[in-house]
């Protein structure tokens, strides 16, 4: 993905940049967290910023880059349930078969944890000009056209919560400095109007872990008893070995 890289780099591309990392301070500013990892690359190296006392490494197929951790997104070097959240930066639309990738993320973020997808929206004006592009052309145009509805019911196909999804950087996809000039009155007003229309989608899902209840033991809910006062108080409790 080193053309993705390097095309983080023009000014359209740090426009991209500076959005999803400002976007994603804002959501991990919710969540308490002490491990996580970054699935993904910008140009330079770029992270969302952190409060805290958060451990973060970057990890991306990229030898000799600004990354903590060269190595494959579809296999981590994290024991499973390790990490308190995993952000995946643009890691399932240039992947011929991004099921793994997603997988493996889950598979790594502890249970209360949170996982984080960051893709190209293809309902957009941006996806206006992939699809013109082609498939093959070279990102971030092309690769493959996954919208968040579809990335959502993969998430719950894996059994996470869906939190839901913010849209993003909503100037047309062109290098006019007049209009790079105007991003911040665009965003607001297209975070207001068009909500999932913008170039870029963020979806947020959480690994919920499901309470089990004891076998063997249940309580039943008291009883209430009538005083001659007119006041109710409950009976002593029973309770059931099964």
């Amino acid at each position: 993905m080193k053309s993705l890289q390097n095309w983080f780099r023009t000014p359209l591309g740090r426009l991209v940049v500076r959005s999803e990392c400002d976007m994603l301070a804002r959501r991990l500013a919710g969540i308490h967290s002490r491990r996580m990892l970054q699935v993904g690359a910008f140009g330079d190296g770029q992270r969302p910023a952190l409060f805290g006392d958060t451990r973060q490494w970057l990890l991306d197929r990229w030898p000799g880059g600004p990354v903590d951790i060269a190595g494959d997104p579809a296999d981590l070097p994290f024991t499973s349930d390790s990490l308190d959240v995993v952000v995946l930066i643009h890691q399932l639309e240039f992947r011929d078969a991004p099921h793994p990738v997603l997988r493996e993320a889950e598979r790594v973020v502890a249970p209360e944890g949170h996982l984080l997808v960051v893709g190209f929206n293809p309902f957009s004006v941006w996806g206006l000009r992939r699809l013109l592009a082609g498939a093959q052309a070279d990102p971030p145009w092309g690769g493959r056209a996954i919208g968040p509805r579809r990335v959502e019911d993969w998430l719950r196909l894996l059994g996470l919560d869906v939190l839901g999804t913010d849209g993003l950087v909503f100037p047309p996809p062109v290098n006019a400095p007049l209009l790079l000039d105007r991003v911040e009155s665009l965003e607001r007003w297209g975070r207001r109007y068009l909500r999932r229309g913008g170039g870029v989608y963020l979806t947020m899902a959480q690994k919920r872990v499901q309470a089990i209840a004891p076998v063997g033991l249940v309580w039943k809910r008291p009883k209430l008893a009538v005083h001659p006062g007119g006041m109710a108080a409950p009976t002593r409790r029973s309770r059931h070995h099964g």
